[in-house]
């Protein structure tokens, strides 16, 4: 696939995230990997579909399900199978705070689908705002 339209898979991928659309699982391929800062208190790497969806799933829980998240993406670079994206994510935290964290994903992708994430974040900023 095109680096364009490698890209526009992601874009998809933010767009049904932000929305909670129920079709963001079509995105992950059945092996898809996700690889998160083992520094963080959810670090590691989860391997297949249902992990990752799991992993997903324990995130959303950490925001208020009430107040729209917001992801400015602030550039997005494409090279072959691979599209890293740096964004600012913006939201209201379960317990009510205000969250603002800078992002860096790569993605790998075949088939149209997502095979592989690896994402950096500030984690001690994360550790503050949402797990203590």
């Amino acid at each position: 696939m095109s680096a364009a339209a490698n890209k526009a898979i992601v874009r998809d991928y933010f767009a049904k995230m932000t929305s909670g659309d129920t079709s963001l699982p079509d995105l992950l391929a059945d092996d898809v990997r996700w690889f998160a800062p083992p520094s963080g208190e959810l670090g590691g790497l989860y391997e297949g579909k249902e992990a990752v969806l799991g992993l997903m799933s324990q995130g959303v829980g950490l925001y208020d399900a009430d107040v729209p998240m917001v992801i400015d993406i602030e550039q997005m670079v494409a090279e072959d199978d691979w599209v890293c994206v740096q964004f600012v994510l913006e939201a209201k935290t379960a317990k009510g705070e205000d969250y603002r964290n800078h992002y860096h994903l790569a993605f790998q992708l075949c088939d149209e689908k997502l095979t592989y994430v690896k994402e950096y974040l500030d984690t001690q900023y994360a550790h503050k705002k949402l797990f203590t």
